[in-house]
């Protein structure tokens, strides 16, 4: 369904970033269904690390509590995807390595400029996302409570702890010590980067039960080394390796409390939640593990922990199986039809 809608641009003139600077972007998105007279029937869902709005259709369908004859459905691109505006794509001073940081916070705020300029929607029914569009959920419940009614985030933080922002350097790492690399400088894509980033990576996405278990035996995949060379030696090469660092930096200066109207306190920021939230951990996440949640939670008024009983890891917000998606959808119909 996602595949056959046609990707839209908004064009964003002279857009200050938290950084302070000033650079035209491009936020690309899709949006289908049906928007009721009031505007009050609007699902955003805004995309994860080196994912796009092609990715995004395993939680929609007519069948699924996000319907598409019921609901209005946005899914805007994070920027440094490689199709909203990134370093791969731009042209000039902030091309390649130039590109500057932009944060969930930049992100989030152009996603509202959308809503508010081309669609004049002032009321958000569910924000929901899962990893780093789990982050952005985060951020678009505490800094804009008033639009937001339900929110939630799968496998995502409110603030990205030291333990992940030490796993990314690990990866960031492994993707630059290829030598092609030169400073981001490239004249061909460090591939050889790439895959030592993915291997680096495979032993933190799907956690220990998913090898435990052999579930790999399910996808196909004889053995571990299956794994890595069928699944994850080529998983990032349809990326730009610009693009992937980008988004990495991205991830690890996520705070939804660094900005001026929370100035860091990351308590203020969550009992600024006011919508009806719900956080949706994997039991085996690696870098966002439950515990982390459960701690965000003190915080939030309105909030609870579902958290997902899946053999997945990090990919239990994927709905890989249908138990992992029947236990997201039914979080997602106690929400829209509360």
């Amino acid at each position: 369904m996602v595949e056959k809608e046609h990707l839209k641009k908004f064009r964003l003139e002279n857009f200050q970033l938290k950084s302070g600077i000033k650079i035209n972007l491009d936020l690309n998105y899709l949006a289908f269904g049906n928007l009721n007279a009031e505007k009050s029937n609007v699902i955003l869902f805004p995309t994860r690390y080196a994912g796009t709005h092609l990715e995004q259709g395993y939680l929609i369908d007519k069948d699924y509590p996000i319907n598409p004859d019921d609901y209005f459905i946005i899914i805007p691109n994070m920027f440094c995807n490689g199709v909203s505006s990134s370093p791969s794509n731009t042209s000039g001073n902030y091309s390649g390595p130039n590109f500057p940081l932009i944060t969930v916070f930049d992100n989030v705020c152009a996603q509202k400029k959308l809503l508010n300029d081309v669609f004049n929607i002032n009321e958000l029914k569910l924000v929901i996302g899962w990893s780093m569009g789990g982050q952005q959920a985060f951020q678009w419940a505490s800094y804009f409570p008033d639009m937001v009614k339900n929110m939630i985030s799968m496998c995502g933080h409110a603030k990205t702890t030291d333990h992940t922002f030490v796993f990314l350097e690990g990866v960031y790492a492994a993707l630059t010590s290829d030598p092609q690399w030169n400073n981001g400088n490239y004249e061909r894509q460090p591939e050889k980067g790439k895959t030592t980033m993915a291997r680096v990576w495979a032993g933190w996405a799907h956690g220990q039960n998913w090898y435990r278990n052999k579930n790999y035996l399910n996808d196909g995949y004889k053995n571990p080394s299956e794994v890595l060379d069928k699944l994850w030696n080529k998983i990032y090469y349809h990326r730009d390796a610009n693009d992937l660092i980008a988004m990495m930096r991205t991830w690890q200066e996520h705070d939804i409390s660094n900005n001026e109207k929370f100035n860091k306190n990351i308590s203020l920021a969550l009992n600024s939640i006011t919508a009806k939230s719900i956080l949706m951990p994997g039991i085996n996440d690696l870098y966002f593990p439950p515990e982390d949640n459960e701690i965000e939670l003190r915080d939030i008024k309105n909030g609870e922990l579902r958290t997902i009983p899946s053999d997945f890891g990090h990919y239990a917000g994927a709905g890989k199986t249908k138990s992992d998606l029947d236990f997201i959808n039914k979080a997602i119909t106690d929400l829209l039809t509360n």
